[in-house]
């Protein structure tokens, strides 16, 4: 019996191998709705609305609604603040 497995290490590589293929899979899209651009970051929809409202990030409006550029997002997130 091995009793150096550490359950930690094994259990987050998992789980940051699943949310790489998610994220994978958003790029399939050729638009982000604010669902899909606050998976991929991480964080709250009602953040990214904070940062639409504050022009924070980058987008496009039609009306009431808000669109994202896949590959847009991912440059403005590797620009950095």
């Amino acid at each position: 019996m091995d009793n150096n497995i550490n359950y930690k290490t094994d259990i987050q590589f998992y789980s940051d191998e699943a949310s790489l293929a998610k994220r994978g899979l958003l790029f399939d899209k050729k638009i982000w709705r604010v669902k899909d651009v606050a998976k991929f970051l991480g964080c709250s929809i009602g953040h990214i609305y904070n940062l639409v409202s504050d022009e924070k990030i980058p987008k496009i409006k039609k009306g009431k609604f808000v669109y994202f550029i896949p590959e847009v997002i991912l440059n403005w997130v590797l620009e950095g603040d």
